[in-house]
């Protein structure tokens, strides 16, 4: 199974190279789990750069012809000051957010300020290798939209430059 989990992420980083992305397979290494990377430059009017990482992480799965498939958004990192200054708000606009996402959650990790964005699927791996790859893509192009919906209000409201009210306004965050 290793191997095949290898080769759809060669093949993801492929296809999503193909469709105009900076994109690296990376095979595994000390003990690391091979991955593609996907670099989205300059999102939004914020110009934010986001870093999408996908692989397989190891987990028992109830099912042995199964596995969990993670794509992991790096978003933005924000300065421990801008965090702790801003991060009731930020924690705030998140919960909003969640509510907006079609697939997946944007979350922070408090201590580093990074703020990112994570989806998990179950993968049968005894499916036809080709229909794993494009349900991926699909829950892929699911996810960039939401990035690219939110990236705005996400680092505008992380640096304090908008509050919630505010990015409502702007219609950067849903005004329900």
């Amino acid at each position: 199974m290793e191997d095949l989990k290898k080769k759809i992420l060669s093949c993801m980083a492929d296809v999503i190279k193909q469709n105009g992305f900076r994109t690296e397979f990376f095979e595994a290494e000390n003990g690391q789990q091979p991955m593609t990377r996907v670099e989205l430059s300059r999102l939004g009017k914020v110009k934010q750069d986001v870093i999408v990482d996908m692989w397989f992480p190891p987990a028992k799965m109830a099912r042995e012809e199964t596995a969990l498939f993670q794509m992991h958004a790096t978003m933005l990192q924000v300065d421990s000051d801008a965090v702790s200054r801003n991060l009731p708000e930020l924690k705030r606009a998140l919960f909003i957010i969640n509510n907006f996402c079609t697939i997946g959650q944007f979350g922070l990790f408090e201590q580093d300020g990074v703020v990112y964005m994570r989806h998990n699927i179950v993968v049968n791996m005894k499916d036809d290798p080709e229909r794993i790859i494009t349900d991926i893509c699909d829950y892929f192009s699911l996810m960039l939209s939401s990035i690219q919906r939110f990236v705005d209000a996400i680092a505008q409201i992380a640096v304090g430059a908008v509050n919630i009210e505010v990015a409502k306004e702007m219609d950067l965050i849903p005004n329900i």
